[in-house]
Order: structure tokens, then sequence, then C-alpha cells
């Protein structure tokens, strides 16, 4: 059952980013949806692979889901929002 609710929160979390994206590029930026997993192959030894959620990557920003939507720019500074227009309309107003 962990693997099927992991699989199910992540497509949920995949379609508020799509939402996001489309805002995004209604405003004309770019946004390219990524998900991170990495493997380590290491001779006799297992590392099982790490996972971490889905993210939208606009210019140097990244936005991510969880409980909202977790805006990071480059700088270091962070933004978190409730609503897909509000993070759009913020990481377009700092790309642009």
């Amino acid at each position: 059952m962990g693997a099927v609710y992991t699989q199910r929160v992540e497509e949920e979390q995949i379609e508020q980013l799509e939402w996001v994206q489309e805002r995004l590029a209604a405003s004309g930026i770019r946004a390219l949806l990524v998900r991170h997993l990495r493997l380590t192959l290491l001779q006799n030894r297992y590392d099982p692979p790490e996972h971490r959620g889905p993210v939208l990557m606009a210019g140097s920003m990244r936005i991510s889901v969880e409980d909202g939507f977790h805006v990071e720019r480059e700088d270091g500074r962070t933004a978190d929002f409730h609503d897909a227009d509000e993070a759009a309309a913020y990481v377009a107003s700092a790309v642009s």
C-alpha cells in the first residue's frame, strides 16, 4: 500500500505543478518539470534509490509542492503559497 500511496501523491504533485507550468506559459515563461531519482551503484554494496518529489524549474527558480507551493530562488530566498496563481505570479515577476 505504501508504494501505491506514494505514487498517487507524486501524481497529484505533478498535476499541481503542471497547473503552475500552464500559468507560466501563459506569461511567456518556459518551465521544465523534473523528477528526482538518484541511484548509487557500488560493487558489493546496495544503496536503495533516493527519491525526492517532482519540481518545476523556471529560470533559476525551483517550485515544489508540499502543503502548498514552495518556491526557492537561486540566492536562497524562499516563498510559500497556497494558490497556483499566486505562485505563478511570483515566479513570473521574479524571472522577467
